[in-house]
């Protein structure tokens, strides 16, 4: 399963990864172009930094689904740079405490496994 962050800065994007890595075995990495999304094509990986909409295609192509990170504390302007988010993709709010927004992401997680997204 391959997942992507996008988001203002200080969304969470780390901690997001973190929280999927010790609760999922998701590895993380930092852009969407890095050897690392290839060499575990058949593993989970979070993608802490989907900035712009050439880097959300690249996800889409491969089967990836968008999360997009929202800080109560941050003004937020949905996701930027030509990023569009699909039925699949989901906008997740961050409080303070996490837990709201891991809860979202376990059933984000559950979901695509149980529709057979790319594993």
């Amino acid at each position: 399963m391959l997942i992507g962050l996008t988001g203002r800065p200080g969304a969470g994007h780390n901690v997001v990864a973190d929280y999927l890595a010790r609760a999922h075995a998701f590895t993380p990495t930092h852009l969407i172009t890095d050897e690392l999304v290839d060499q575990l094509s058949d593993h989970h990986v979070v993608v802490t930094e989907i900035r712009d909409h050439v880097d959300a295609d690249i996800l889409t192509a491969r089967g990836g689904i968008l999360v997009h990170l929202c800080d109560p504390c941050l003004p937020d302007f949905g996701p930027a740079n030509g990023i569009v988010l699909r039925d699949i993709d989901h906008q997740v709010t961050v409080t303070v405490d996490y837990f709201r927004a891991f809860d979202v992401l376990d059933r984000v997680i559950g979901e695509a496994e149980f529709c057979g997204a790319p594993a």
